[in-house]
This record gives structure tokens, C-alpha cells and sequence, in this order.
């Protein structure tokens, strides 16, 4: 259901949406900033529903280089189901909506497929890249 889900619905309208990537982890193109979006599996999914989230993180490259010669711990590239704090920016897709709260979708038996698609489609349209077009501008 799930996987079915983000490959054939979410990650071709996310690359509608300008963003590259599939299987969970996107990207917007930038040459100087990591501008990121990944989907995260809650914990407690199980075979009978899958509750997901969006997460995201941005950062300067430059920044984020200098911050691995201080850590060499961190990645080469950051990843945006992880806080890192500085010089990171992270949130999760239901703090920059209006509602200000952490959001999960469910998939499970008998749920629209369609209608979980679309909502979470408009989210990161309508919240999720705005933002991440925000720490373009300022983080580059």
C-alpha cells in the first residue's frame, strides 16, 4: 500500500512540484544549499497501517562542510529525517502549516488512497516548499 503509494502517486507529483528525488528523499536544486524533504515511517506503523510524515532540513553546503571538519562524525550529505542543529534548519511538514502541529497520514484497509495523496500534495505544495524556498534565501 505504502510503497505503491509513494512511487507511483507522491514522488512523481513531487517531482511535478519542481522537487528530484524519489523513494522518500528529495531535493530541491540548489547549488549552494542542501534543501531537502524525506518521508518518515512512524515507528508504530505495522502491516495493518502505515502512518507517515514529511520532514524537512536545509543548510548551507559551505556551512555544513566546515561543521563535518569540526564533527567528522556527520555525513557528507545531511538528511532530513535527522536533527542535527546547527548550522541546520529542520522541521516537520505540521509545524509550518497554519495549525502549527506535528501531522501524520495514515494508509491503512479501507482508507481513500486518492484523498491521503492529494492532502499530503497540497501540504508540501502549499507549506513544505515555501519553506524550504525561505532557507534557500536565506541560507545561501
Amino acid at each position: 500500500m505504502y510503497a505503491a503509494l509513494v512511487k507511483d502517486v507522491l514522488s512523481p507529483g513531487f517531482r511535478e512540484l519542481g522537487l528530484k528525488g524519489s523513494g522518500g528523499r528529495y531535493a530541491l536544486a540548489s547549488p549552494g544549499v542542501w534543501a531537502l524533504m524525506s518521508l518518515q515511517k512512524s515507528a508504530y506503523s505495522d502491516a495493518t497501517e502505515i502512518r507517515f510524515t514529511v520532514n524537512l532540513l536545509a543548510a548551507n553546503k559551505e556551512a555544513w562542510d566546515a561543521a563535518r571538519a569540526e564533527r567528522p562524525y556527520l555525513p557528507e550529505r545531511p538528511a532530513a529525517g535527522v536533527v542535527y542543529g546547527e548550522p541546520t534548519a529542520w522541521a516537520r511538514i505540521g509545524t509550518v502549516t497554519p495549525e502549527r502541529a506535528d501531522k501524520w497520514w495514515r494508509i491503512h484497509a479501507g482508507v481513500d488512497q486518492a484523498v491521503v495523496a492529494a492532502e499530503v500534495l497540497h501540504d508540501v505544495r502549499e507549506f513544505a516548499l515555501p519553506w524550504l524556498r525561505e532557507q534557500l534565501r536565506d541560507r545561501g
